[in-house]
């Protein structure tokens, strides 16, 4: 009876979920209309690579390949200057932070070479595990997040600081 309630309930809100996804979309799904999806679907379900390869074709622009060039290289940006801030914060070179941190939102939480330190203690805390000590120097920092319930903020949790 249990089983049958729980697969209730999450069949419902898969349902709820893909309504209140088409509707915010607008029924472009990947910026695809309906149409679209449809020929795309026909033709895999055909195994027709000719049509889907046509059916796809009318996405492949130069315009929308400009866009995930400068996605990409936003991304990657973003992930260089993420690994400069934990590589200076492991150094503990308070210059190379605030360099690698300029666009970082919480460095305005960093106030100054003493909070410098407690962030890379709480860098150290949290790859040792010592989530109890994490806990203590983020709230000292007032940094966001925290690891109780609804807290989780970020990339925080998965083993990196951002």
């Amino acid at each position: 009876m249990k089983r049958i309630s729980i697969l209730s309930v999450l069949t419902v809100m898969v349902l709820v979920f893909s309504i209140g996804a088409a509707s915010a979309f607008g029924g472009n799904f990947f910026g695809m209309d309906s149409e679209s999806r449809e020929d795309m679907v026909n033709a895999i379900e055909a195994k027709d690579y000719d049509s889907w390869k046509e059916a796809k074709s009318d996405r492949l622009t130069e315009e929308n390949f400009n866009e995930r060039v400068a996605r990409h290289e936003a991304r990657s940006e973003m992930r260089e200057h993420r690994e400069e801030k934990i590589q200076a914060i492991e150094d503990g070179d308070y210059e190379a932070f605030l360099e690698a941190a300029e666009n970082w939102p919480m460095l305005s939480k960093i106030q100054d070479e003493g909070d410098f330190e407690t962030l890379c203690q709480l860098h150290q805390a949290k790859l040792d595990g010592d989530y109890e000590t994490v806990e203590e120097l983020r709230e000292q920092l007032g940094l966001l997040g925290g690891f109780g319930k609804h807290k989780m903020s970020g990339q925080f949790g998965r083993g990196r600081m951002t």
